[in-house]
């Protein structure tokens, strides 16, 4: 068993080696080509997705235009927790930006054993707090900075968002155009 499976959901809820084994028994690894999709708009997301290498991209379409909405890298989980909370259509589209290698933990497999393995419970509801708090500090940087602020944020505190992705997707996830972010560049550099 990978060790870094392991340490990434313990380090998100302790579970004994018995429910650990059982969660990890429900994870799917899946090899993706870049460009590939993980998540249809449309579809309804019924899992968690981990990165264990290269990266996912989440995105929605906005008239032709992708708006670029996270990145997971490796060790991140993420999924559309609207979509499996409401059991309806994503609204959003998860592609690998990437070769990415995945772990997919359905959602139904593992809430067969709510009853039984109550920590399981407890797994999804932090992961979910999680996806949801990384969400809100994204929110936050369109309601709290400038444009310029927002790059400037990303740069520091999260740098290989920069070494890994496009111009033009950096810029769609800065909420700017092409041109605009190359100023800012220019300007700090």
């Amino acid at each position: 068993m990978d060790q870094t499976l392991r340490d990434q959901i313990t380090d998100i809820s302790k579970l004994s080696d018995e429910e650990l084994s059982l969660l990890i028994a429900h994870a799917q690894n899946r090899q993706l080509k870049k460009g590939e999709i993980l998540l249809h708009e449309g579809e309804v997301c019924r899992a968690f997705y981990l990165v264990e290498k290269g990266y996912l991209r989440t995105y929605y379409n906005k008239k032709g235009v992708q708006i670029n909405l996270s990145f997971a890298f490796e060790g991140n989980f993420t999924a559309n927790l609207k979509s499996i909370k409401n059991k309806q259509g994503s609204e959003f589209v998860i592609e690998a930006g990437e070769a990415t290698m995945v772990w997919v933990f359905n959602i139904d497999a593992i809430s067969v054993h709510f009853n039984t393995h109550p920590q399981f419970t407890l797994f999804v509801r932090r992961l979910a707090v999680r996806l949801l708090l990384a969400s809100e500090e994204y929110s936050n940087l369109f309601k709290l900075y400038t444009p310029a602020e927002r790059y400037q944020h990303i740069e520091k505190n999260n740098p290989q968002l920069l070494q890994r992705i496009s111009l033009s997707q950096m810029a769609s996830y800065l909420g700017v155009a092409r041109e605009t972010l190359s100023r800012i560049r220019g300007k700090n550099h």
